[in-house]
């Protein structure tokens, strides 16, 4: 096989219900016979029920309102003895280390230690880890170093100032209760003699990045948080990793917050303040939206005004793997940054990584300079949530924003240079249908055609492609054969790819059609399955055609019995077999439904249709044409049809459509 491609997990068929389970398989040092430990001893109907989700007794089955779209008649069934879940209104099916894993933002292996402890399973940390000690240790000294500082605050002198200074910010003794608000006393001194008390060493302190001892005979070394008012930072698990310390007495010579550096348990780029208590709120929040803030204070207000779906940085920009965070639980962003040029420039640099990793962005725009918690100290909740329901799209704002530092923005070089920074946002987004629409809502905020926004958006594309080519190429050391011998290009990543009527090759598929092919990759030889996907799934059905091609060849290896995605692995392009790879992932860390496997994959026909239905309404000329306004009111009746009908009914709207594509 392909070294590029990851040993495949064998799965095996189930007989009649045409269920698979993966085999067994080792991570992180935990044993299959753990993980199914950890599950046995899991009830899930309890589990979901300790999430604040009603659930009833329905015969042998329980059902619960799913916690991961809005309904009111509970569609959300819950099979107590196989330990398996399924929602039959939005397609969510797993199990409960899947079911933490959607509801806290968190990956397989933080779930499963999560379920571990709630169970009382122990696991063993992997004896070639000797950092994993030194680890236990941090999180140890952290968690009661964090009672120590706000000890301090609530009981020493020198914390009045830090008192004064919250009663100040309206922010009372049950929020820093809530929060471990606490004060760090002046001088190294102290902090020392804590550690002497309870058993931490000086060279553990300045791993934890509290202290930097000193390098001389008698130098007692530095407190880096001396004098400050401290907030404690921490994990998706709700671990303190480190600490954000306010200065509460002006100093040219230090900066308004000092933040922890970087240990073996705190990397800045993978924290978000508050996220350990957001994330069962995104998930469980309309639209499951996250408001992303700046800072601590601004985080902590939007949570205890009734926005408990928010999260701040920390202290640093916003990265990828921030946004790979919030993707686990969050379908779209609300960002909520200051109203000034940095704060703008911060905006659209967010905005691009959510859209990236396809999340679409709102923005909040505050009035009269006002931040997030200065805004709720003078003005009622209900004030705030109208704003957030008018949150304005990145395409408003860039505009907007950049407008107002053109001197004459109505000229042509500052045109030229609005269009080109908004055409740089929308590039960011994977989705066509998405990509289109935000193209054209540009293209009206600038008064262009469309079509002239949307030539220049494809000569960026194609540049940037080209650029990417090249970067590659010299992080290889080798030249691309076509750009050396003067010829032009001919891998057509770029313009046939990305731009042509095979634009399905370069974008990645949607979630939804993924996780149809992990399902089929888990279920396979299943001939009943088999069958439901030739009758129901045909090539034209499909977004992208790699997905398409995974189907055919999933059914060809079901009428074979031959393993065929050896030779389709070393088929598909560089961009496809991380695709190829990602359902991979999908059948192993997941496993498979113990419900009827033809009633989930009636789900998945039913949502890849109703998107195939979406794309051809979206592709329909502007209002005005009297035909095309006729398919479009049909497609929108069918859309609400195929939605609510049962599967006898869908059934029958999607031969209608098949019928009309032949």
């Amino acid at each position: 096989m392909d070294a590029h491609v990851p040993e495949r997990i064998s799965v095996c068929g189930s007989g009649a219900a045409g269920v698979g389970a993966p085999a067994p398989f080792r991570m992180a040092g935990i044993t299959e016979s753990t993980i199914e430990e950890i599950k046995a001893r899991t009830d899930l109907a309890d589990l979901v029920a300790s999430y604040g989700i009603s659930v009833k007794s329905v015969g042998a089955s329980r059902t619960a309102c799913c916690p991961f779209h809005n309904e009111k008649t509970p569609s959300f069934h819950i099979n107590v003895t196989k330990g398996f879940y399924h929602c039959f209104g939005c397609g969510e099916s797993g199990d409960a280390i899947k079911f933490v894993q959607k509801m806290e933002g968190l990956t397989f292996v933080e779930a499963v230690k999560k379920l571990a402890d709630a169970c009382g399973v122990k696991i063993e940390e992997s004896r070639e880890d000797p950092a994993a000690g030194r680890r236990r240790r941090l999180y140890a000294l952290l968690a009661e170093l964090t009672q120590f500082y706000h000890r301090c605050l609530l009981k020493t002198k020198e914390g009045e100032l830090a008192r004064k200074y919250l009663a100040e910010r309206a922010l009372d003794g049950k929020v820093c209760e809530d929060y471990q608000i606490g004060y760090a006393l002046n001088g190294v001194a102290n902090i020392l003699k804590w550690g002497e008390k309870y058993g931490y060493s000086p060279a553990e302190l300045e791993a934890a990045g509290v202290i930097l001892q000193g390098t001389r005979p008698g130098d007692l070394g530095y407190h880096r948080f001396s004098g400050r008012l401290m907030f404690s930072v921490r994990d998706k698990q709700g671990r303190v990793v480190g600490f954000s310390g306010r200065q509460l007495v002006a100093s040219k010579n230090s900066g308004k917050y000092v933040n922890s550096p970087e240990t073996e348990v705190f990397k800045k780029s993978k924290i978000l303040y508050g996220f350990d208590k957001a994330a069962m709120a995104i998930s469980r929040a309309d639209n499951h939206e996250v408001i992303v803030c700046e800072g601590q204070i601004d985080c902590i207000r939007l949570q205890t005004c009734g926005f408990p779906n928010s999260v701040a940085g920390q202290g640093t920009a916003f990265t990828e793997e921030h946004v790979k965070m919030l993707a686990r639980s969050a379908d779209q962003v609300a960002l909520v940054y200051d109203d000034d040029a940095a704060g703008h420039k911060a905006t659209i640099k967010s905005a691009r990584l959510c859209l990236a990793a396809g999340l679409p962005v709102r923005v909040v725009s505050l009035p009269g300079g006002d931040d997030p918690d200065s805004f709720l100290r003078s003005h009622p909740a209900g004030d705030f949530r109208s704003l957030l329901d008018g949150a304005e799209s990145i395409m408003s704002f860039q505009v907007r924003a950049a407008r107002a530092v053109e001197a004459n923005p109505g000229s042509v070089d500052a045109l030229a240079r609005i269009t080109r920074e908004v055409i740089k946002t929308v590039a960011q987004c994977p989705n066509a249908v998405v990509k289109a629409a935000m193209a054209g809502e540009a293209a009206r905020l600038l008064s262009l055609p469309t079509a002239a926004l949307a030539e220049e958006l494809a000569k960026f594309e194609v540049a940037a492609a080209r650029q990417q080519r090249a970067s590659a190429a010299s992080q290889n050391g080798w030249e691309p054969a076509d750009e050396r011998d003067g010829h032009e290009p001919t891998d057509r990543l770029e313009a046939t790819e990305v731009l042509g009527e095979d634009a399905g090759k370069a974008i990645p598929p949607p979630p939804k059609e993924l996780a149809l092919c992990a399902f089929l990759m888990a279920n396979e030889y299943d001939k009943t399955l088999d069958g439901m996907a030739g009758e129901y799934l045909p090539r034209q059905a499909f977004a992208n055609d790699f997905t398409a091609r995974f189907v055919e060849t999933w059914r060809a290896e079901v009428a074979s019995g031959d393993d065929l995605f050896v030779s389709f692995a070393d088929s598909v392009s560089p961009r496809e077999r991380t695709w190829f790879n990602e359902i991979l992932q999908e059948t192993g860390k997941s496993a498979s439904s113990q419900l009827d496997a033809t009633d989930i994959l009636q789900d998945f026909v039913r949502g890849v249709w109703i998107d195939a239905l979406k794309r051809a309404r979206g592709a329909l000329p502007a209002i005005g044409d009297a035909e095309a306004d006729m398919k479009r009111m049909r497609l929108t009746m069918d859309l609400k049809r195929l939605e609510r009908a049962r599967w006898h009914t869908a059934k029958d709207i999607i031969r209608e459509y098949m019928k009309g594509e032949n």
